[in-house]
């Protein structure tokens, strides 16, 4: 049996013969006291508390959100007389199962992206991923949409349908909860390993939405009314109890589950065991223009270089230029945000994407070789000063794309400027300062076995709320008093402001980050993958 403190058993056959021979439920109170240690043993240890309480904070405003709207949903499903309100409930299920899939990018992990400090240990093959699978099956985060159902259950259902019809709709929610939590798992991993799998999300959301587009004799035609319908039917078959809809359900959880543990040891075996391959370095020099530059034209070929070689550097950043593309052509060409208010927050929004995705980020990436970094005499403060420059003049290419909002009359000229000039100046600003607190290393190309790189410092999270927030703020602020486009003016010139003084803000900055150097380079090599 596994010892009260979590280390590994050994005994006189040898250590290896007995762990070999534990089984998942033996292994399962070891690994997570090895989880709950490395927490409690990590380098980010201290910020990523402070994130903890703030990342508490908005679960728990957002539970209060839920109950709210499940308490609105109730009373209104009392006065609903075409449908019994468990069925009321369950016809709103494709909105809540796709809200509830994309929100899981944002916190949840994958099973591969915990298991590498296992996965060499003399275990059976399957043991580690079935740990971290069955772990992820329990998690609380498959709770979270219960306060949306649970108070509905006890407003709407309990009293009026009884205990035992309660008990089945909440189970039913349950089950297709861990259904999208694994189907979300398989996903996640496919897009890690090749970006094109996205595609993949347009026939599963098309298989949700089919009741919308195709009659009872399969013709096609778009209903809503039917899409509520479809989903009201298969409520009532699960809350009566219906045994063709529960096992359906059943085999669709042990199926994709199933899919998911092979998924899961297929892509993380493969990186673990594959060769690296030698890189072809051409001797023609590229990027000749940044010889002008100095030792800066060196960081800024070196930023160059990591977008297109380092897989996970080009996919954040690609990812970045899909964003802003996306966003670009929402408010340019959809009326949904015609309202002044929210072109001026999806403005700031789409300049500030690359800061948030890459600049938030900042010397993370550099971690992999940081101490070879401060080998150099002010070489961080000539990275900074380039990265300064590369991330200004990239707010060029959201600038173009908003072109058409000049025409559509959404934006003028001066809005645009304005907000870029910002972004540059203030808003690369507040996210290069995060170069003296950032202190966990990011993987380079490691993508299944790699430290996860969510925003784990509060500073971070911080920043983040400030970049986005404060234009906003201090337009409405401006424009009490005096006229907008005199608010857009100052704006500008705060904006310019900072680019102007650049040389200065960016050398405090590498002064700061100077007097943490042991510090920094401690934790980052201690986070490397």
């Amino acid at each position: 049996m596994p010892s009260p403190s979590g280390s590994l058993p050994t005994g006189e056959g040898g250590g290896r013969g007995r762990f070999l021979m534990l089984t998942i439920r033996q292994l399962y109170p070891i690994l997570s006291n090895h989880q709950k240690l490395s927490e409690k043993r990590s380098p980010m240890l201290t910020q990523g508390k402070v994130a903890k309480f703030m990342v508490y904070l908005m679960c728990g405003l957002l539970v209060m959100y839920l109950i709210g709207i499940s308490i609105s949903f109730a009373l209104i499903a009392t006065d609903v007389k075409s449908a019994t309100a468990y069925e009321f409930m369950y016809s709103f299920l494709p909105f809540t199962m796709t809200l509830d899939f994309f929100a899981r990018f944002m916190l949840q992990q994958t099973p591969s992206q915990q298991v590498k400090p296992y996965v060499l240990l003399p275990i059976p093959r399957y043991t580690c991923i079935d740990f971290f699978i069955i772990r992820s099956l329990l998690s609380y985060g498959n709770l979270v949409m219960m306060f949306l159902y649970v108070p509905f259950a006890l407003m709407a259902v309990v009293f009026a349908e009884g205990i035992w019809l309660t008990i089945l709709f909440l189970l039913g929610f349950y089950v297709i909860e861990l259904i999208v939590s694994q189907a979300y798992s398989i996903f996640r991993t496919l897009v890690s390993h090749n970006m094109l799998y996205w595609i993949g999300i347009i026939p599963i959301l098309a298989l949700v939405a089919s009741p919308l587009f195709f009659n009872a004799d399969w013709s096609l035609t778009v209903s809503i009314d039917r899409l509520f319908r479809g989903y009201t039917h298969l409520g009532g078959w699960i809350c009566r109890g219906n045994v063709i809809a529960w096992c359906s359900m059943l085999a669709i959880l042990c199926i994709v589950t199933a899919i998911n543990r092979r998924l899961q040891h297929k892509f993380v075996y493969a990186e673990l065991s594959r060769e690296e391959k030698a890189m072809k370095v051409s001797t023609k020099q590229s990027f000749k223009f940044l010889n002008e530059w100095g030792v800066i034209g060196e960081f800024l070929r070196l930023e160059l270089f990591s977008i297109r070689r380092n897989k996970n550097v080009r996919k954040t950043f690609i990812s970045s230029n899909v964003i802003v593309l996306v966003l670009s052509l929402l408010c340019s060409f959809s009326s949904v945000y015609d309202d002044l208010g929210m072109v001026r927050f999806w403005l700031i929004y789409n300049f500030s994407i690359y800061g948030a995705m890459m600049l938030l980020r900042i010397m993370t990436f550099e971690g992999n070789y940081i101490e070879r970094l401060m080998m150099g005499h002010h070489a961080i403060e000539k990275l900074l000063i380039a990265k300064f420059y590369f991330y200004s003049a990239i707010l060029l290419f959201p600038f173009i794309l908003m072109i058409p909002m000049l025409i559509t009359g959404k934006a003028t000229l001066l809005m645009l400027f304005s907000y870029m000039a910002y972004t540059a100046g203030v808003g690369n600003f507040l996210f290069m300062q995060l170069a003296v607190y950032n202190k966990q290393t990011a993987p380079l190309n490691q993508k299944f076995t790699g430290r996860t790189m969510v925003e784990n410092s509060w500073i971070m999270i911080f920043i983040e709320i400030l970049a986005f927030t404060m234009p906003l703020l201090l337009v409405k602020i401006f424009t009490v008093f005096a006229s907008e486009n005199t608010a857009y003016i100052i704006l500008l010139f705060i904006g310019l402001a900072f680019i102007g003084t650049h040389r200065l803000w960016l050398g405090n900055t590498y002064k700061r980050l100077n007097k943490r150097k042991y510090e920094n380079i401690e934790a980052m090599m201690a986070t490397r993958s």
